[in-house]
C-alpha cells in the first residue's frame, strides 16, 4: 500500500503581507522555517520513495528544511 503525503509551504513574506504570490516568488520567515522544522519532527520514522516540490524558492526551501 502507498501513502501520499502534501503539504503547503511554511509561512511567506508575502503571506505576511497579506499579498497573492502566484508565480512571484516570496521568501520564508523565520516562522515559516520553524513551521518547517515542526513538520520535519512530525514526519520523522515515516519512509519516503520520494520527493517532489514546486520550483519556487517557498516550497524548494519548506522541502529542504523537512
Amino acid at each position: 500500500m502507498k501513502h501520499l503525503y502534501m503539504m503547503r509551504h511554511g509561512q511567506t513574506l508575502f503571506n505576511v503581507r497579506r499579498r497573492i504570490q502566484g508565480s512571484c516568488d516570496s521568501p520564508l520567515t523565520e516562522l515559516g522555517k520553524k513551521q518547517a522544522v515542526a513538520a520535519r519532527k512530525l514526519l520523522k520514522g515515516i519512509p519516503f520513495d520520494h520527493y517532489y516540490s514546486s520550483t519556487a524558492e517557498r516550497a524548494s526551501d519548506t522541502l529542504e528544511i523537512v
